[in-house]
């Protein structure tokens, strides 16, 4: 879940991320304030199923995705190639410990499912702070703690929050406006919603 790689990543996994992942995806878009001429940066793609809502809501604005996973990366390439093909969509590796773009490149932020992932929280949001222009917008999407618990395979690799942990990072990153929803509490797939203004 962490890497994907392999034949199960590039076979099972790709899919099954954009079916499970589907309603979070909704939910995150909807809070991005998207607008056609912005600059949007996925951190962690997966099965890039929200790249391609991004790409379809762009005129002159262009969204990226960025993974860890080299097999993501490459069945991102061969999947979504005619999105890429016309200029609207952008897919490459990397790391959210030094993510590979210059400060201030980006209008929106996001990332769904992934922070159980990073080696150092504070300097991953911190990342996103840089990378993000003054004023931009990041969302950080994500399943309870309370939730994760239930499955057994997050006793393995997977650092776990309850939703009021997750603001107060933001702020100590240096994001302001931080707001915190959480929707769909007490279901199988709850969705914790932090968002923050750079």
């Amino acid at each position: 879940m962490r890497k994907p790689s392999g034949w199960f990543g590039s076979v099972l996994l790709r899919p099954l991320l954009n079916r499970m992942n589907m309603a979070v995806v909704q939910s995150t878009l909807s809070r991005i304030e998207l607008e056609p001429h912005h600059h949007v940066l996925e951190i962690g793609f997966g099965g890039g199923g929200a790249l391609v809502l991004v790409s379809k809501q762009l005129t002159t604005g262009v969204v990226t995705g960025v993974d860890f996973s080299p097999e993501m990366v490459r069945e991102a390439e061969r999947h979504f190639r005619h999105e890429i093909a016309n200029g609207r969509l952008r897919v490459q590796l990397g790391d959210i410990s030094v993510l590979p773009f210059a400060s201030a490149t980006f209008d929106r932020v996001f990332t769904i499912n992934t922070i159980y992932f990073w080696p150092n929280t504070l300097q991953g949001l911190g990342e996103i702070r840089r990378v993000l222009k003054p004023g931009g917008l990041a969302v950080i999407a994500l399943r309870s703690r309370e939730n994760m618990e239930r499955v057994s395979f997050t006793q393995h690799g997977f650092r776990l929050f309850s939703p009021g942990e997750v603001p107060p990072i933001l702020q100590q990153a240096g994001f302001t406006s931080v707001k915190l929803t959480h929707e769909r509490q007490g279901t199988r797939f709850d969705e914790v919603l932090v968002s923050g203004v750079a």
